[in-house]
């Protein structure tokens, strides 16, 4: 896929690897549709550097309300023709263990069904070209290396990259799709870890740092330009799949 002119949807785009992703694909001349939940300075300081490299614009969207998603939808019908990729990205992690059912509610919710309703969206949008979809992981959603703090987290990651590959036997060839599973990654959400987790994590790691956002921005562009991938998840993890998770956190 040649991404220049084509219109790009990231959610959760206001900050970390939403952010970077949007970027990149603006550097490559796509119009780039910047989703925020809340973060709206967040969402409008990547809007502007969007547009220093092409077009862009903002939606919104609670993307754990079905209805504001359909809305969302039918408002981007007004100002673009289509949408080409979509970047299932929006997401954030609690902890919690087995018996907490707020947290089970809240994930299932927040990491699953809300990619699953968007996707469902985006599938319904007419385009007779090629189109793709990136649903954004994670390392604990992968077999091996799923976090037991973060239970439902990793639980419903992993039922997304299911549902990545999946979604392929019957999307494809029109819409493919595909994953990536990022490692720990320099986002505001560690802006707060104490520095012994920091170090813990990165010792984890063969690069013995901590991935950046713009690292896992350019498996998404590579992912939307090479048609030849399909169902796939791209781990992106520097090395903690072969070193091992940390032993706490």
């Amino acid at each position: 896929m040649d991404l220049q002119g084509k219109t790009v949807l990231v959610t959760g785009a206001s900050s970390g690897i939403g952010q970077a992703i949007a970027v990149a694909f603006a550097q490559k001349r796509a119009h780039v549709v910047v989703h925020y939940g809340k973060n709206k300075a967040g969402a409008q300081n990547t809007l502007a550097a969007v547009k220093k490299l092409s077009g862009g614009s903002l939606c919104q969207a609670d993307l754990m309300n079905r209805d504001e998603i359909t809305s969302m939808f039918a408002q981007l019908k007004q100002t673009v023709p289509t949408i080409d990729v979509l970047v299932n990205n929006a997401g954030d992690a609690r902890a919690g263990d087995i018996d907490d059912d707020q947290v089970w509610d809240y994930e299932y919710n927040n990491i699953f069904l809300s990619a699953v309703q968007a996707s469902r969206a985006f599938l319904a949008l007419p385009s007779p070209h090629l189109r793709k979809i990136i649903n954004i992981t994670s390392l604990y959603g992968n077999l091996a290396t799923g976090e037991p703090h973060f239970l439902q987290y990793s639980a419903f990651k992993a039922a997304l990259a299911s549902f990545s590959a999946t979604l392929n036997k019957s999307s494809a060839p029109k819409v493919i799709v595909n994953a990536i599973a990022p490692g720990y990654t320099e986002t505001p959400a560690w802006a707060d870890a104490p520095p012994d987790v920091i170090a813990a994590c990165a010792r984890a790691m063969s690069i013995g740092r901590f991935v950046r956002p713009d690292e896992v921005a350019h498996a998404a562009v590579f992912i939307a330009e090479n048609d030849a991938l399909v169902g796939q998840v791209l781990t992106l993890d520097g090395g903690t799949s072969l070193i091992g998770m940390p032993r706490q956190l």
